[in-house]
């Protein structure tokens, strides 16, 4: 029994110093690439895997993998005093371009502590790496702002974006639910109706003005009307900025 129990251990060692050898036979770029992967699933197996062995944990500080690693296990506006370690995490993925990181900073600044010009940018910087919540709130900015035409364009450009990805009832329930956790300073309030392309006779958008008007709580229960671009993204518009009056 004691010759059994001793070559079990025996295999197991033999197996964790294999696995061990193997690590470090892969390059640098390898185990970043890997570590990356797994942080961008689950923080808590990023954490894990970084433990398991010293190649993980010598690499985990490495620009692409704090950019690319997910923080959704952090409240994205903490109601009490953060450790320093987690803190420092979270700026260390911040400085590093992660976009999570970059679409919360962006909210609170624009929102909340009153700096438009560099909660505009965090939030445009976010987007411009494909992250949904940020695509549609800077849309919604953009058209916010009227003036240029450029503006509007860009802003139903990503709006339509998107609604083509079938999140925009993710990103109005994940919208709605941030700016509720932060105390909102500066509100968001809509310049002009987007009339510009307006097809008035045969658009059904003019004709209708409740709740969500042209989808419902699913992207996919889009209701059979003929309404142009201008004025659903008009009706998206009003009832965003209706979650700060």
């Amino acid at each position: 029994m004691s010759y059994i129990l001793s070559s079990s251990k025996k295999f197991k060692k033999t197996k964790r110093d294999n696995y061990i050898s193997t690590l470090q036979s892969l390059p640098d770029d390898l185990l970043i690439d890997i570590l990356s992967r797994v942080g961008s699933i689950s923080f808590t197996d990023f954490f894990n895997a970084k433990l398991s062995c010293r190649d993980f944990l010598e690499v985990s500080q490495e620009k692409f993998i704090m950019k690319n690693i997910s923080v959704e296990k952090f409240h994205a506006v903490p109601w009490w005093e953060v450790k320093d370690e987690i803190s420092s995490f979270l700026k260390a993925c911040e400085e590093s371009g992660n976009p999570e990181l970059l679409y919360r900073q962006g909210m609170m600044e624009f929102f909340s502590l009153k700096k438009v010009e560099s909660g505009e940018e965090n939030l445009k910087r976010a987007m411009e790496m494909e992250h949904m919540e940020a695509s549609y709130v800077y849309g919604i900015i953009l058209l916010c702002k009227g003036g240029e035409c450029s503006n509007e364009e860009q802003g139903i450009k990503l709006l339509n974006a998107v609604l083509k990805s079938r999140k925009l009832g993710e990103c109005r329930e994940r919208t709605r639910a941030f700016v509720l956790s932060m105390w909102v300073n500066n509100p968001i309030v809509k310049s002009q109706e987007l009339i510009t392309s307006c097809h008035a006779e045969t658009c059904g958008g003019r004709r209708r003005r409740r709740g969500w008007p042209w989808i419902y709580e699913r992207d996919e229960d889009v209701i059979d009307e003929n309404f142009c671009e201008a004025c659903m993204w008009d009706d998206e518009v009003s009832l965003f900025c209706k979650r700060f009056s």
